[in-house]
């Protein structure tokens, strides 16, 4: 588990204080690239050495420091006292003094006989990243307003789509799934969007965004992709690197629950938690999921079932794939198979009716399945793409040639705009996310076509070649992915001297 570091953030609003600023974060990025944020980030070490004035704790000192300093060098707007004489040209001078490591921050200040107030920073709270996240941080969030003369702007290549924006219209557009949101941003655009009348209240949004965050100790568990799917990540004994499976509930009113994925009591106590809050809002389960074979990925169905039955009289259909079915005889007891693909109506939080496609989606396993909300165009993926770590196809269960075949079709799903698979976190563009998928097993197989032209004969050599250097615990798995090129290459047009299938 990664130890969380310390950072902070700014929730920072327009002059009126009617619009809060938010921006894309650099899809490259490993922690939440492509979600739509704040500005902030880690503390630096320099930061003690601002001067912060009305501020008696060295530690609020230093975050507010590193939130202040983290804006000016994201969106090149400069939270400070006195800092009205400045220039656009002299701040992106100073800009460039920061960014270039000519200055520390507390330095510039000092020399312009610049200071940060504490009284221009509303604290809102801390949040830290779950510890199913290989990236943790402990982020202290700000309430700030944005200098009258000042204006944000793309200043560095961390974020972009940077704009203020009416808080009710982030959250239809997060509602909506046009963009996705952490749970602080989402906590903070909510509160915000409450206290907009005209402007905000900002003292009474800071307290009541404190008082949650101290009720919650900073937690969470689950994650709000969009208005009717919830993630949440369960930990479960599955392939390096990643800990966690993603367990899905879909819809409100009418909600499906995909992959209930570990046994563990206080893995579905958290579970029980979110499906009861549906349930107890007038919802109701249609069906409860198994996505696929993998160990991974079945555990708590059974006692989820048996949770509906008991507590509420619901009786909710197990249902999987038939090849699924036959491969988990005697393990899960499956109430409806699927054939190939199907469609399942649910209902969103006002009771509409939205359709949920059952793709039959093979290569990683035979009776893989993947779920599409078209309406919103999000696909749950599941094992085919991940947010983190890559996918092991595995002869014989799983094929080369037939998984390459899924991810175009995938590709070329109507309206497809985000995914989200079964370790790790959603992507936003599902598109590019998947090509690149593409492109990656395709250079793959070329690396496997030049060792064998090179004298390898066995998928373990292969492995030598093409994996050389990777971990010694990966290796078994590099070897069946080996494997599944050469296997794919001979159904291709043969290897001649490879005895490696």
């Amino acid at each position: 588990m990664a130890e969380p570091r310390d950072a902070a953030a700014v929730i920072l609003l327009s002059d009126d204080q009617r619009k809060v600023l938010w921006a894309r974060r650099n899809p490259a990025l490993r922690f939440l690239g492509g979600f739509h944020g704040f500005t902030g980030g880690k503390v630096d070490p320099q930061d003690d050495r601002c001067e912060v004035r009305n501020e008696p704790e060295s530690e609020m000192r230093r975050l507010i420091a590193c939130a202040a300093r983290e804006t000016f060098e994201e969106v090149g707007v400069l939270l400070v006292r006195n800092g009205e004489k400045l220039t656009r040209g002299q701040r992106a001078s100073l800009h460039d003094d920061l960014i270039s490591g000519r200055e520390p921050f507390g330095a510039i200040l000092d020399y312009w006989d610049l200071w940060l107030d504490a009284e221009d920073f509303h604290y809102t709270g801390q949040w830290t990243t779950p510890d199913f996240s290989p990236i943790r941080f402990k982020t202290h969030f700000f309430i700030s307003v944005c200098p009258s003369r000042q204006e944000p702007y793309q200043a560095i290549d961390e974020l972009g789509h940077i704009e203020f924006v009416n808080p009710a219209l982030a959250l239809e557009r997060w509602s909506s799934s046009d963009v996705l949101i952490a749970p602080p941003v989402l906590f903070s655009v909510r509160e915000l969007a409450l206290q907009a009348d005209p402007s905000m209240d900002i003292v009474r949004a800071a307290r009541n965004l404190l008082a949650f965050s101290a009720e919650t100790e900073g937690m969470v568990f689950h994650m709000d992709l969009n208005s009717r799917l919830v993630m949440l990540p369960m930990r479960t004994r599955t392939l390096p690197p990643a800990t966690h499976t993603n367990c899905f509930i879909v819809g409100q009113r009418r909600f499906a629950v995909i992959d209930a994925a570990s046994g563990d009591p206080s893995e579905l106590e958290k579970l029980y938690r979110i499906v009861d809050q549906l349930v107890e809002a007038g919802g109701e389960c249609g069906a409860i999921f198994v996505s696929h074979l993998h160990p991974d990925h079945h555990g708590g169905e059974a006692e989820l079932k048996k949770h509906f039955l008991e507590k509420y009289g619901m009786a909710v259909p197990l249902v999987g794939h038939e090849l699924t079915a036959e491969a988990l005889d005697g393990l899960v007891s499956f109430d409806e198979r699927l054939h190939g693909d199907d469609t399942y109506i649910l209902k969103d939080n006002e009771g509409a009716d939205f359709r949920l496609d059952v793709l039959h989606t093979p290569g990683h396993a035979r009776g893989h399945l993947c779920f599409y909300d078209q309406q919103f165009g999000f696909l749950l993926s599941m094992d085919n793409v991940l947010g983190a770590g890559s996918v092991l196809i595995n002869p014989p269960e799983g094929n080369m040639t037939v998984y390459l075949e899924t991810l175009g079709r995938m590709r070329a799903l109507p309206g497809l705009r985000s995914l989200c698979g079964s370790h790790g976190q959603a992507v936003h563009d599902a598109v590019g996310k998947i090509s690149e998928y593409i492109d990656h097993r395709l250079e793959r197989e070329s690396m496997v076509k030049e060792a064998i032209e090179g004298g390898a004969r066995t998928a373990e050599e292969v492995a030598d070649i093409v994996y050389k250097g990777l971990d010694a615990a990966l290796w078994p798995f590099a070897v069946r992915s080996a494997a599944a090129h050469l296997e794919r290459l001979e159904e291709l047009g043969g290897l001649e001297g490879s005895d490696a299938a």
